[in-house]
């Protein structure tokens, strides 16, 4: 009888936990068409209505750009498009006003470079020590992350490290640099020589103990004249890890530094 009891209960509970699911996905629901109603969801890239992006402006996420290297002090420098018209509004709004459901496709055009990116790095791994390769991304100041509330590149990095992975690579992210006080924005600083001199010495390595030997790759979000990609380079060198290739969501055309 207590067996029987007890199996009822059992029952009972499980009864109640798939209501609770149900409830919750019902409430889930509900809320996010309140907020549909009260905010209607419009495309980042273009403002079409309904749509979190549209398939135009999501295409333009897939357009790869090389970027001049010598500029990067890096052999490699690759973005997934051009950091101009949808493309802009689109990093814009994920960057600076928190539109974080933007994490998915562009963790994925992000993901969309690791088939060209293994293909031509594999020559410069094949010279160096079988190390992990360290997926680091570009530090944030302290002011940009208590505005953030997060660490907005972390869902990118992931979306990378597992295509790596399918790649057959032996990735992982590690936030390996930090910075140190910056009072201006990146965008706010114009020209290459002012965006150097504001970066000048203020990114470093957390903990050199954990690169040694290590291939590298820089991770952005936005490529405008290579001064940040230059100091992590050199920081990263200088812990003895080997920064190969440098990533971004998207970079400036040459010639655009100051759009």
């Amino acid at each position: 009888m207590f067996e029987g009891w007890l199996g009822h209960m059992r029952n009972l509970s499980l009864a109640s936990g798939r209501l609770r699911q149900a409830a919750y996905a019902v409430v889930s629901a509900l809320a996010g068409s309140v907020l549909d109603l009260l905010a209607p969801r419009a495309c980042a890239g273009c403002g079409r209505p309904d749509c979190l992006l549209c398939l135009s402006c999501r295409s333009l996420l897939f357009r790869p750009l090389w970027v001049p290297a010598p500029a990067y002090a890096l052999g490699l420098a690759l973005a997934c498009a051009p950091y101009r018209g949808p493309v802009r509004r689109i990093i814009l709004a994920w960057k600076d006003h928190d539109n974080r459901p933007l994490d998915g496709p562009l963790g994925q055009a992000m993901a969309g470079l690791a088939p060209t990116l293994s293909r031509l790095i594999d020559p410069l791994l094949r010279s160096k020590p079988a190390k992990a390769i360290l997926v680091v991304p570009a530090p944030s100041s302290a002011a940009s992350l208590r505005r953030r509330g997060r660490v907005h590149l972390q869902p990118i990095l992931l979306s990378l490290v597992q295509a790596l992975q399918r790649q057959g690579l032996d990735a992982r992210v590690e936030p390996a640099l930090i910075m140190n006080s910056v009072r201006t924005k990146s965008v706010q600083a114009g020209g290459r020589r002012n965006r150097s001199r504001r970066l000048a010495g203020r990114i470093a390595v957390a903990d050199p103990s954990q690169l040694a030997g290590h291939p590298v790759l820089v991770v952005d979000d936005i490529i405008t004249t290579g001064s940040t990609i230059r100091q992590c380079a050199r920081a990263l060198e200088a812990a003895g890890a080997l920064p190969v290739a440098a990533l971004a969501l998207a970079a400036v055309p040459p010639g655009h530094e100051d759009l």
